[in-house]
């Protein structure tokens, strides 16, 4: 009887060897926060290259006001970034 009782005990506290999970049949769904925060681009560069030609008044370039990465040169004037002949 005492084997019995000691076999019980054993079978009782034993850990099973198989864990069974289950899976999402279905994707939830994600949320949605961060959606107003792209912009479109500047267009800031070059309009016109190098053996175009151009009449008075066109823009040659546009840059942003922070940064004048070109400077007017002769008959060329510069105004709120923007260079032009």
């Amino acid at each position: 009887a005492a084997t019995l009782i000691r076999l019980i005990r054993v079978r009782i506290h034993q850990t099973p060897t198989v864990v069974l999970t289950r899976f999402a049949s279905k994707k939830s769904g994600g949320s949605s926060k961060n959606l107003g925060g792209k912009s479109a681009g500047r267009r800031y560069g070059y309009k016109k290259q190098d053996g175009n030609f151009v009449h008075a008044g066109n823009i040659l370039a546009t840059q942003r006001k922070g940064l004048m990465r070109w400077q007017p040169g002769a008959h060329v004037r510069c105004l709120e970034s923007n260079i032009f002949l």
